[in-house]
């Protein structure tokens, strides 16, 4: 049996309808109790107090972008959730967010052990997108959700209306759904995201790997690791295990190094203080590799 907490991700353009949204589905019978997590890109959050008022718990992250920042106070955030209870959570992330991004986050954190990724939603605002469809930045974001909602189209002619849909459609989006005013048929909702699989697939090289692909997120803390080792290291684990990338921050002793690694590069910058010591690793034998591994290839 499956006790873990459904989680849900709502993503979309500045103004699009994202906590108009997030107000709808709270107010169902199937999100009795939710909780919400809403970050603001300013310093304070003016929708907050309107969403107090419907659900159980809202938690702020004003100021940052989550998938810009480290991720702690996100992470934080949900294993808080876990203690209070097993009702639904809501991550609405703001218009600049990367939602790939916030999974490898998830990921990192080790949120997947207590929390079962449910859906990812996209809100398309359907009046301010152009006649010849989302701009590709975007559009990555819409094809990796699960559910695309696209509002306002109650403002715009019918012809206008049949266009964008047609032009979603042929950019590559599936699931194209009609949202008026927040609310859209629940039964568009599925019952596990695909997102997870998406991100695994999704490699910046033309061609993505056709096998099948798996993650493991590996704890590094206290494991002295220098720039030229942590080359060393992925030089031959991408060899041996067949990966495709690897992320995350080591210790080189009181600095921290944040690691971004695949088959084309392997860039190496300074990471925030405050970054979790952990490599997520993803490729066909991805889940083989563990602290052990790691500490192996330092030899």
């Amino acid at each position: 049996m499956n006790d873990k907490i459904a989680l849900y991700l709502v993503n979309g353009a500045l103004g699009a309808g994202k906590t108009t949204l997030v107000d709808f589905l709270v107010q169902q019978p199937e999100f009795a109790g939710a909780r919400v997590v809403e970050n603001e890109f300013a310093s304070e959050s003016v929708d907050s107090c309107t969403l107090a008022q419907r659900v159980d718990e809202v938690a702020t992250i004003a100021g940052e972008c989550i998938c810009c920042s480290s991720g702690e106070e996100l992470v934080d955030i949900l294993h808080n959730f876990a203690i209070s209870g097993k009702a639904p959570v809501l991550i609405e992330s703001t218009g600049v967010a990367n939602t790939l991004r916030v999974v490898e986050k998830l990921l990192v954190g080790d949120i997947f052990e207590q929390y079962d990724l449910k859906q990812s939603l996209y809100v398309v605002d359907g009046v301010e997108t152009k006649a010849d469809g989302l701009a590709e930045t975007l559009l990555t974001e819409a094809r990796a959700a699960d559910v695309v909602l696209v509002s306002k189209l109650d403002l715009l002619a019918e012809k206008d209306r049949q266009q964008l849909i047609e032009t979603l459609l042929q950019q590559g989006l599936t699931n194209v759904v009609n949202m008026d005013h927040g609310k859209f048929d629940l039964a568009q909702l599925g019952d596990k995201s695909q997102i997870l699989d998406y991100l695994l697939l999704h490699e910046p090289a033309e061609n993505a790997a056709e096998n099948a692909l798996n993650y493991s997120v590996v704890d590094v803390s206290g494991l002295a690791i220098s720039a030229e080792k942590i080359e060393k290291i992925w030089t031959n684990l991408r060899s041996k295990y067949a990966l495709r990338r690897m992320k995350g921050a080591v210790a080189d002793g009181d600095e921290i190094l944040h690691i971004e690694a695949t088959p084309q590069q392997i860039r190496v910058t300074r990471g925030a203080i405050d970054e979790s010591l952990k490599l997520v690793v993803i490729g066909e034998r991805a889940r083989d590799i563990t602290r052990a591994v790691i500490m192996k290839g330092l030899g």
